[in-house]
């Protein structure tokens, strides 16, 4: 990964918990999926995946969720907040494109978003989009309630491409919410029963991650077609042999 600064153009809090940062980074650059580490004057680097693709270069996109005020997210955003110029180092990450997936010409793309991995998937979708894509896409995004959901504009946006599919669904119920609602697997598997013939890019925690392959590899995934960060930085013990 290579040092550099970037400009911070905007900091903006988009819902309850998530902000939208916008980075401009004139020596950045990535394959769509791939992060940036935020350098903080302790030098703690935090990762964050970049939620634009390649084509919005040299601006950058993140979503950073604070869930308290004693988080490592929350100074962060105050970094970033009180600070016009920042440092970076970037890029990481091998969940991308250009990790050899496409030389096998997929017929379907599985794309598996849980709360801000929203910005890995949605950098990924919009560069599939880019390249007219010919296979199916298929992008699925869980969030634990209505209130969760952000990128609204976006996801106008994204649902009039209609050569791919997009599906929010929200785990709770609510007079509010009016798309799908349940588990995300479940709604994965419910319109694709047979995975045996698809590719997949899951991005949420580790838990959400291990549990969502889980359940997609019984319904034939392979584990060697499924990509995440996660298997990177928390790799699962291999299963015992029976």
């Amino acid at each position: 990964m290579k040092e550099m600064t970037a400009t911070v153009n905007a900091v903006e809090l988009i819902n309850q918990n998530v902000y939208q940062i916008r980075l401009q980074a004139d020596d950045l650059n990535f394959e769509a999926g791939q992060y940036l580490m935020v350098v903080l004057p302790t030098g703690e680097q935090v990762p964050y995946s970049i939620g634009s693709a390649p084509l919005t270069l040299p601006e950058v996109t993140l979503y950073i969720l604070v869930s308290d005020a004693e988080s490592l997210a929350h100074k962060v955003v105050e970094y970033l907040q009180s600070n016009k110029i920042i440092n970076i180092k970037a890029p990481g990450g091998d969940c991308h494109l250009k990790n050899g997936v496409m030389a096998s010409n997929p017929e379907h793309i599985l794309l598996v978003a849980g709360g801000t991995g929203f910005a890995q998937i949605k950098s990924l979708y919009s560069e599939l989009v880019e390249q007219n894509f010919s296979g199916k896409v298929s992008f699925y995004w869980g969030l634990r309630t209505a209130e969760d959901v952000f990128a609204q504009s976006w996801l106008e946006e994204a649902h009039k491409y209609t050569p791919f599919t997009l599906d929010v669904v929200v785990n709770e119920q609510s007079d509010q919410w009016h798309g799908r609602t349940g588990w995300l697997y479940e709604a994965v598997l419910a319109d694709h029963p047979d995975l045996s013939h698809s590719v997949a890019y899951i991005s949420g925690s580790v838990g959400m991650v291990y549990g969502t392959l889980d359940q997609l590899e019984a319904k034939g995934l392979s584990a060697d077609r499924c990509f995440s960060d996660v298997f990177a930085y928390a790799p699962r013990p291999e299963k015992p042999l029976l």
